[in-house]
């Protein structure tokens, strides 16, 4: 059963997820072009629209899947006895889909910036380092049985996410800055 759930669940995600990957990779161009320009207002401001974009879309599609799960889940499968089992798992699952929105945008910069061994660091920490072993461990404890399994997706967006975006402002923001220090120190010159 629990089977069945899962790629109903997974189903719904990539559903829910294709947009957001879209706008992040629709993005990129526009980053990378502005980056490869120097025009440094243009690059923040592409990297502000995209994650705003992304956290307010994630945040809708959150709030429709934790409304209507059963809507969802009916997509893919109608078997009452799936319905059952999956309402409850979707509802934890999607739990920690916002910061979603954080991790397509740090990492689309990071691509973005020619900055892959970043970009790919984040998307191993999270699926490999992240889920993986809380996917082993956390069916045990406190007797979370199977939804130890599903608890380990929000958990994993969450510190995933977050540090994949804030690495990328801690690391992306000085160089930025230091780009724009540059070009006004030029302007000065002339």
């Amino acid at each position: 059963l629990y089977i069945s759930v899962m790629t109903v669940i997974n189903s719904v995600r990539q559903i829910a997820q294709t947009p957001v990957m879209a706008l992040s990779d629709g993005a990129s161009p526009a980053i990378s072009y502005n980056y490869g320009a120097r025009n440094v207002p243009r690059v923040r401001q592409a990297i502000r629209f995209m994650t705003q974009l992304g956290f307010g879309y994630t945040a809708l599609i959150w709030a429709a899947v934790s409304l209507f799960p059963a809507a969802f889940i009916g997509i893919f499968n109608h078997d009452p006895a799936l319905l059952a089992a999956a309402v409850p798992s979707l509802h934890i699952y999607f739990f920690g889909f916002v910061m979603m929105a954080f991790q397509f945008s740090g990492q689309s910069v990071f691509k973005s910036l020619g900055k892959a061994r970043q970009a790919i660091f984040f998307s191993l920490l999270r699926k490999a380092f992240i889920v993986v072993p809380l996917t082993l461990a956390l069916p045990h404890v406190a007797g979370l049985g199977v939804n130890g399994v599903f608890l380990a997706e929000p958990i994993s967006n969450c510190v995933g996410g977050l540090a994949c975006y804030l690495t990328m402002r801690r690391t992306v923001g000085p160089e930025l800055a230091r780009m724009e220090a540059d070009a006004a120190a030029k302007e000065g010159a002339l």
